[in-house]
């Protein structure tokens, strides 16, 4: 078989032979053939004996690592769930409970095979036949139904088909591309999944879905095992019987949430702690005061740029300004029956957004311009200079057009925007939306809704005239474009209202080029149109962030963030979460 020429260059990156012989070894041949190839460093002629000591190093792993302990981390956001495949607000906590095919890289655009997958092979590319590693143990919680057995591809196949067709579950599409079907439906995909064997997991794509090999690395494409899924269906948002490097022992979403390291993970000796743990403060001042006085050891709030900077010169403190992947933007409902119909009135909207002032009020002055498609994701976005040509800040040509379009005296719109109590840059940059835009006579009601109402009720259902919410990062094109997709993000429609041919060709023909160079040409020219169409979402400009931890805490990548970027870890990264360490270790 020969390898597919689009995914070639990104299916590369696979554990080191050290990292295998440490890793794989202990799973697949047992402690004594461990013992014989060693799981400690290496290379230094050691003769471990299964059991590594704590400060010796490990490939993989900033510093040398200390065994044991616990990470508390002070969280901003309660927990509405940690069901993978449904939930969105516990996506960080889920990624260390469950298994996943793999990991991704987005700077390098690459596939890290650090997790259940240790080969893809693709005979051309839309076939995908993973193997799978052996070895890897199903959490030994009591009431897991699946408790001590082996991860096989039969999870695997139950997990794609649970992920793909629940009607709770997000963005379809990839499930509908696999079976040629707009959606897709539990016997098209029993077929269509197969598992010749307990280590081989292969499909073949009916639709060409290039960003097919991105998705299946997605926080939302966990592991879960069959057992578990017969049991409890859809009932897993406040538990978890995954075979990820963690288990969870308590989850009070708005409280706190606990996790216990699974004592059979396949990477021993890693995950490195012992227990990781979340307390949850709603109040950003509060939450900041704790992480000061040592009451959680990695801060939760969205420091400001003087509170980050502040923090950078204190030596008990790690700090890193990281850009966010989070993006802001406006919705429009573009009904009939209301304003945001006339191109002319959403043109307007955005010729009233300064996105300078949002950039020196909101950002601290550090902030760069977003289209459709974010700045972070740069072979994909549009240029600064391009961006600011198209969306200019010019509010008596703004005036103008809204007259034209019948609204000389202005009109009035509710705008909805989640209640996130622990992150006020969201009501912040609400409020000084609704100053900007009443200087073009257009009155904007600001209507906070509770965070899991916003989604449920709001924003999936399309219940609203304007919305404003942060979009969830992404790190390939073909996600934020679907917005302006007729069948929209979840592949169900557009809760917009919003449909242009002329833009799902476009948006099509981008998902199914599998040559890089043209894919890059369409994707850029598809925002050239939807920046003339003003809509149905407006995105503003976004900023940095600054995460702080303290110093004693080792934390080679974040959420979100490159798997190992900076440190070591960059080498042999493990999964999520089993490369942090803490200096106090088991103490």
């Amino acid at each position: 078989m020969t390898d597919s020429k689009y995914w070639s260059r990104f299916n590369r990156r696979r554990l080191s032979r050290r990292a295998l012989l440490a890793a794989g070894g202990t799973a697949a041949l047992g402690a004594a053939a461990a013992a014989a190839v060693g799981c400690g460093s290496g290379d230094d002629g050691q003769k471990p004996n299964g059991n590594v000591p704590s400060t010796t190093p490990f490939a993989g792993v900033e510093g040398n690592p200390i065994a044991g302990g616990e990470v508390t981390h002070g969280r901003l956001l309660s927990v509405l769930g940690i069901d993978p495949h449904v939930d969105l607000t516990g996506l960080d906590i889920g990624q260390l409970l469950y298994t996943y095919l793999y990991s991704w890289k987005p700077s390098t655009e690459e596939a890290l095979f650090n997790n259940f997958a240790t080969a893809l092979e693709q005979p051309d590319e839309q076939e995908f036949i993973f193997t799978l590693r052996k070895g890897i143990t199903i959490q030994p919680q009591r009431d897991n139904p699946a408790a001590g057995q082996e991860l096989t591809s039969a999870d695997v196949k139950a997990s794609f088909i649970r992920r793909s067709t629940s009607l709770t579950a997000v963005d379809k599409r990839f499930g509908g591309a696999i079976v040629g079907k707009p959606h897709a439906d539990v016997a098209s995909l029993t077929a269509a999944l197969e598992t010749p064997d307990p280590y081989t997991f292969r499909f073949k794509t009916v639709d060409a879905f290039v960003p097919a090999f991105r998705e299946m690395s997605q926080p939302t494409w966990a592991i879960i095992p069959e057992k578990v899924i017969d049991k409890f269906g859809l009932g897993l948002s406040q538990k978890a019987y995954g075979s990820g490097p963690f288990m969870l022992t308590e989850f009070r979403g708005y409280e706190r949430i606990r996790l216990q390291k699974h004592p059979n993970f396949w990477l021993k000796p890693r995950p490195w702690l012992d227990s990781l743990k979340w307390i949850v403060i709603t109040d950003a001042s509060s939450l900041l005061a704790a992480f000061d006085s040592g009451e959680h050891d990695v801060n939760g709030a969205v420091l400001t740029r003087d509170q980050g900077e502040d923090r950078m010169k204190k030596s008990q403190f790690t700090v890193k300004k990281i850009p966010t992947r989070f993006y802001p933007v406006i919705h429009f409902k573009t009904h009939a029956s209301l304003p945001f119909h006339d191109v002319k009135v959403r043109e307007a909207i955005d010729l009233g957004i300064d996105r300078d002032q949002i950039i020196s009020v909101i950002w601290s002055g550090e902030g760069q311009q977003n289209g459709p498609v974010q700045h972070l994701m740069k072979r994909y976005s549009l240029s600064e200079s391009e961006l600011r040509a198209a969306m200019p800040y010019d509010p008596a040509r703004a005036l103008k057009l809204l007259e034209e379009a019948g609204y000389p005296q202005g009109f009035r719109v509710k705008m909805k925007l989640p209640r996130v109590p622990g992150a006020p840059i969201i009501a912040d940059l609400a409020s000084l939306l609704k100053d900007q835009l009443a200087k073009i006579k257009v009155d904007v009601l600001l209507d906070e809704v509770e965070l899991g109402t916003f989604i449920a009720n709001t924003i999936l259902p399309g219940n609203f005239e304007m919305a404003f919410f942060p979009n969830l990062p992404y790190d390939e094109p073909d996600r934020p474009l679907a917005f302006y997709h007729s069948r929209g993000v979840t592949g169900g429609g557009n809760w917009n209202n919003y449909s242009n041919a002329a833009v799902d060709r476009l948006i099509d023909a981008q998902s199914r080029e599998f040559d890089d160079t043209k894919r890059v040409a369409i994707i850029h020219d598809v925002q050239r149109l939807i920046l003339t169409e003003h809509g149905p979402q407006i995105t503003m400009p976004s900023g940095n962030l600054y995460g702080a931890r303290w110093a004693y805490v080792h934390q080679p990548y974040q959420y979100f963030l490159d798997l190992g970027e900076g440190s070591q870890a960059e080498k042999d990264p493990g999964p999520p979460g089993t490369d942090t360490w803490t200096a106090e270790g088991a103490a």
